[in-house]
């Protein structure tokens, strides 16, 4: 992993002692360097450094100027910043320190010591970004359903509710599908559970490839997935869900089983603005029935919940 640190200072000499110091420790891959405080806050923006050195005193925007910049930032939060310089002032200290600064090195420095403060600074710096890293694998994980890939029933839950009250409240269009694999117990039966599992795994890739950002998919439960589609009226839903019904028909499985032939869905829409759907549960319900319009009426077809 590359790590690289950010030198502020309006001192060419400062900048390359620093610089000559903290190479010779090999723990930064890269450096970049500021003559200023709003340079300095650029370079952060376009370089993310692990760690930044900087000056307190520089003319036109001072290191005090650029700590206020970073701090209404908080994406960049847990990047350390050093303050090395010459000022010996306590209250300069303090409000280094409240502005967000997490150490400082007086001028002219020790080299020992700034680089055992680096080093500190930087330690702390990366064994953050390796928790965050395994939180955000948990976090995927307790939303991600282990199979397909997909969110799993509760995170989409929480999507729903959260979609739903945004269109009541706004009057925007949103559209609920629920798809359920024709004939899958036909397909576990005669294939097995472990075909049955690739069949769900091929359908999974179908159903969530070309969705937008603001698009959700889900594995439902067994072999039903649901897909929600804000900002979509009930043409563009039919639209997505007779494509879905063309893919998945037309996916070639014989090298999974020769017993498959075809593999069909069906899919019951719902879709908002409907006065007749005044909750969350009531909407997914009408999909729920949709569905169920669509197998009883011969599979492979998409149905639409009538608002009454």
């Amino acid at each position: 992993m590359i790590h690289s640190v950010l030198i502020i200072d309006d001192s060419q000499q400062e900048r390359n002692e620093i610089k000559a110091v903290l190479e010779k420790t090999g723990l930064f891959d890269a450096f970049y360097e500021a003559p200023d405080g709003l340079k300095g806050f650029k370079s952060m923006l376009s370089n993310t450094p692990d760690l930044i050195v900087c000056d307190l005193i520089m003319p036109d925007f001072d290191g005090f100027k650029f700590l206020r910049l970073k701090r209404a930032r908080q994406d960049y939060d847990n990047i350390p910043v050093l303050i090395v310089t010459g000022r010996d002032d306590m209250n300069d200290k303090i409000r280094g320190l409240e502005e967000g600064a997490q150490d400082y090195v007086l001028k002219p420095f020790n080299p020992l010591e700034l680089v055992a403060r680096v080093k500190a600074h930087l330690r702390i710096k990366l064994l953050q970004d390796e928790l965050k890293q395994v939180n955000e694998k948990l976090e995927t994980l307790s939303n991600t359903d282990p199979l397909t890939e997909l969110f799993n029933r509760r995170y989409f839950f929480n999507i729903l509710e959260r979609e739903f009250e945004r269109s009541k409240r706004y009057n925007r269009a949103l559209s609920l599908l629920m798809a359920d694999i024709d004939y899958f117990k036909s397909v576990n039966d005669n294939c097995g559970h472990l075909i049955g599992d690739k069949v769900l795994t091929v359908v999974a890739r179908v159903l969530k490839t070309d969705l937008r950002k603001i698009d959700s998919c889900a594995r439902y439960g067994g072999e039903e997935f649901v897909l929600l589609l804000p900002e979509t009226d009930l043409t563009g839903a039919a639209s997505v869900g007779n494509r879905y019904l063309t893919e998945i028909r037309e996916q070639d499985l014989s090298d999974i089983c020769t017993k498959i032939k075809t593999v069909t869905i069906s899919i019951g829409i719902v879709c908002l603005p409907d006065d007749s759907i005044k909750t969350a549960d009531v909407f997914l319900k009408y999909a729920d029935d949709a569905l169920y319009a669509a197998k009883r009426a011969g599979r492979n077809r998409v149905v639409v919940h009538n608002a009454k």
